[in-house]
Order: structure tokens, then sequence, then C-alpha cells
């Protein structure tokens, strides 16, 4: 960022609405990693060449130097947003395995966008540098404006100005606000952004059933001194996996989902070779009852947890270890390999049980 004197620049700032709730109201470690995808989300989606700033915990500050851009081409790019994010945020409710309070409720997040075109300069604070400037604070400040609304897109007037565009998007309705700020008077344009919902396209989550091709080699069962929701939440934790699953040295994750999903993908590190590609295909839960299904990536086996609710503090559950309902499979898996996986599975629910309730080391 070589800026050594004022250059013209368009500043635009996605806002996450409902962050601030979200964060004090949910479970930390899920709702920063959600944010986080979001916030990956608007980036990659970026269609007009704009570049980073900064990133401000619920938004993203981007700039871009030289002209403004037209406003077809800026509503275009608030749509592109608006409806990406929307898309992401009902997939992964689609998809969702986590019930925690932060992965129910993130489908509510909204998204408003303001917009502002001005003068910049830069500022380097030892290896850090910064846009500088009042336009800066502008649209800093317009973030906190006065509109009673959740979705919405703001222009100030210098982008606004000059437009003739007769072509601009059905949805874009806008109207004049004025707003004083210690930087002085702001005179913007905002538009409701509620209207694209409308134009979001459908849903359409891959489905996953090769388990319906296998058969239940055996079932091993413990009962586990947790509540099943914490029991559940080791279980589906992934990159603490081979903190209690024997045999397993690590975990790999293949898909780049922050929190896991339907869909996820994950490598379980055995040894030097043949490490196994996961995926979780299927999760039904209710209160008392929870159903995990994951399977290799080629079909050939799998296991199916299974979660009871005994009481407030016990969980039953059970592993069904699945295999390929294929004759030569069956025969090559009850020869060798049948009595290995029994005591490791039956290892690995031990090692859950002091997972979940480590020993206290005297002090």
């Amino acid at each position: 960022m070589a800026l050594d004197q004022p250059q013209p620049a368009l500043l635009f700032m996605p806002d996450i609405s409902g962050f601030t709730q979200f964060i004090n109201e949910t479970e930390i470690l899920h709702s920063q990693q959600i944010i986080q995808e979001l916030l990956e989300t608007l980036i990659e989606c970026n269609q007009i060449g704009l570049k980073v700033g900064e990133i401000e915990g619920d938004a993203i500050f981007f700039y871009k130097l030289g002209d403004k851009p037209d406003m077809t081409t800026l509503l275009r790019q608030v749509e592109v947003m608006f409806t990406t994010f929307h898309q992401h945020l009902r997939l992964y409710d689609q998809q969702r395995i986590c019930p925690c309070k932060a992965c129910e409720s993130a489908v509510k997040l909204a998204l408003k966008v303001v917009s502002h075109y001005g003068e910049v300069t830069g500022i380097a604070v030892k290896d850090h540098k910064k846009l500088f400037g009042k336009d800066v604070i502008v649209i800093h400040r317009l973030l906190k404006n006065n509109l009673n609304k959740k979705e919405y897109v703001v222009v100030t007037d210098p982008l606004a100005n000059g437009s003739t565009e007769k072509t601009l998007p059905e949805w874009y309705a806008p109207q004049s606000a004025i707003e004083t700020y210690d930087v002085g008077e702001v005179q913007f344009y905002f538009s409701d952004l509620s209207n694209l919902h409308g134009s979001i396209p459908p849903i359409s989550s891959p489905k996953y059933n090769t388990a319906a091709n296998t058969y239940v080699a055996f079932t091993e069962e413990k009962l586990i001194d947790a509540p099943i929701f914490s029991t559940f939440g080791a279980i589906f934790d992934l990159p603490q996996r081979s903190r209690w699953m024997d045999r397993v040295k690590a975990i790999e994750m293949v898909s780049n989902d922050h929190v896991p999903r339907v869909g996820t993908k994950h490598r379980c590190i055995v040894g030097e070779k043949n490490n196994p590609v996961i995926v979780t295909e299927s999760v039904k839960i209710t209160p008392n009852e929870i159903e995990m299904v994951e399977m290799d990536e080629r079909g050939t086996g799998g296991c199916r947890y299974r979660l009871q609710r005994i009481s407030d503090d016990q969980t039953k559950l059970s592993v069904d270890l699945l295999v390929k309902n294929n004759f030569l499979v069956k025969l090559m898996f009850n020869s060798f390999m049948k009595l290995k996986y029994m005591k490791s599975i039956a290892q690995s629910l031990q090692n859950l049980q002091r997972y979940l309730h480590p020993a206290v080391v005297p002090a």
C-alpha cells in the first residue's frame, strides 16, 4: 500500500448484523468459527477488485483506489455479497450437526453494506499499514447510523451524485437521509436489502448414502458418565479425536469447514499409508437420541454412532461397525480384521470416558 499522497478511493464495508448478540449469547468457539467462515465467504465473492484494508471483528473494510464505480456495478457487488452470504448460512443450517446455540441461531444473522467515495492516504505503524483520512472516519461513523433496519445498503452522496443510469436493479429503492457526526453532516441514500431474500437460489445439499449398502459387522456399547450433548460434542470434534480414538495418530482435515457438518471430510492418520478419507454422511438429533454415520470415501466401511440419554449425566453410546455388503469384503473382514477392530473400538470407548473425565492430579 503506497499512499504517500491523498488518492481517490471507493470505501466499501459489509457488516454482519446481530454479531454482538451472537457472540455474547452463544458458545464462543463455534460463534467465532462461523463468523470466520462468513467473512471468508464475503472476501471470496469480491468481483470488482476490492482490496482488504482491515478485518474488523464483524466487518470487512474494503477499498479500491481510482475512479468511482458506476452505480450498477456497485449495486451488483452488494447483491452478490448479500445472496452469497445468505446462501452460505442456509446451506450451513441444512448441513449442521452441532446442536449448540451458536450453530442453531447462525441462520438468523444478517448483512448490511456501507459504501462511500473520498480521499485516503496511508499510515504505517511499525510493520502495520492502514488507510488514513477523514473519509475513512466517515464510513466508520456511517456503520453507527440511526436507521432502524438490520439489512440495508448505504450509498453516500459522492458515490450516487451524478448517476444517470436507468437500469439500476429493481430491489434498489433509495431513500435520502442526513446524519450529523463529529466529522460534520453526511448525506446518503439507503435501500432495504430484505427483498433480495426472494432472489436467493434454492439450496441443494449433497446426499450421502453409501451406508445403505453396508451391514453391521459388530456393535460395541458403553455407558458414558457425561451428558448426551457433551458426549456427542467430543465425538464430532474432529481435531481432538486422536486424543481418544485408538490407533489414530492425528486427524487431517480435508474439507475447509471450520465447524464440522454433513459432508465434512477428514483423514485418519493411522500409519504411513492407507489412511482413509472419512465423510460425515448423516446426523439425526433429538433431545434424547442422536445418530451420526461416517463412511470412508470409497464406501467400504464406516461407523454409526448412536447415543441415548440415560440421565442428565449419563449416556449410552453404541458404535456399529459398518462393512460393505459384499461377499469378498465380508470374507476378508471376518477372517483378518474383525477382532482387531473390535478391540480398537472397545479401547476407544474406554479412552473417550477418560477424555471426558480426566483424572484429577493432586496438587
